[in-house]
């Protein structure tokens, strides 16, 4: 078992804090008094929460701290969390990630070699990986996880589209099309995919495609009643960018929107 302690000498008592507290984790955090407190505190044996929740907070901190952008944080939380659970691979591709996102490649690439070591049928630990791979042109061994990520699920969309940019880099443009061809047939509204065939289309100097596809892709991406605003707003930036690029330009109601890819 495992308890929330200050990280001075007091330890919390149960009867501090709401006794709904561990439906408000599972929720995530919705009480905001009581996500300032839980944070100050640690986990140590003999709680009154038990393993899976004290485990679950840690986790979903994590989760925050990341969508924070602080990744150092994150990267002491999820180690203190691998404590715990020193056998889950998630929790090492997610450490991973954050290394990743700092830019400390080694200490990322030794995290999803030992994820794959504990898991070998984790998809995300692939593509992640060939992410890195790819970042650092290795394009051969990005190759191979990419392949191995859609084998073990050829609906990771996101694992398809991350090839086909990696081949598309590569300059490998007619595998690229083939690759969001068939990401597209999975998922035929994506602004995304649009957007990224499009600059295939571009590269190969196909003009009509590929204003065909960018006009598409800020057709789906001025849906105002998508939840995820930020990742559209940057398809739409990224679009026009591209439009602009060979003296192509919108109409006048063309343009980002009002909000704001395994």
């Amino acid at each position: 078992m495992h308890s929330l302690t200050s990280t001075g000498s007091d330890s919390i008592h149960p009867d501090c804090i709401n006794h709904s507290l561990k439906n408000q984790l599972k929720t995530g955090y919705r009480a905001k008094n009581h996500r300032k407190t839980i944070c100050r505190y640690r986990f140590r044996p003999d709680s009154w929460l038990s393993v899976s929740d004290a485990n679950l907070l840690l986790n979903k901190r994590a989760s925050l701290e990341a969508k924070r952008k602080q990744y150092t944080s994150a990267i002491e939380i999820l180690t203190r969390l691998m404590a715990y659970e020193p056998d889950n691979a998630g929790h090492y591709v997610n450490r991973g990630l954050m290394y990743y996102n700092q830019r400390q490649w080694a200490q990322a690439l030794s995290d999803y070699d030992h994820a794959i070591e504990l898991n070998p049928r984790l998809g995300k630990a692939y593509s992640n990986r060939a992410n890195l791979y790819a970042s650092q042109r290795q394009w051969l061994a990005a190759m191979a996880d990419y392949d191995e990520a859609i084998d073990l699920n050829p609906l990771n969309i996101r694992a398809r589209l991350n090839q086909a940019i990696t081949l598309r880099e590569m300059g490998e443009y007619e595998e690229a099309l083939v690759c969001l061809d068939i990401a597209m047939f999975f998922k035929p509204q994506s602004a995304t995919l649009y957007a990224e065939r499009g600059r295939v289309y571009h590269l190969q100097g196909d003009w009509n495609c590929a204003i065909t596809d960018y006009s598409q892709a800020l057709d789906l991406a001025a849906d105002t009643s998508s939840a995820d605003r930020e990742q559209l707003n940057q398809v739409n930036r990224r679009v026009l960018k591209w439009m602009g690029s060979f003296g192509y330009t919108c109409g006048e109601g063309d343009g980002e929107g009002d909000g704001d890819i395994e």
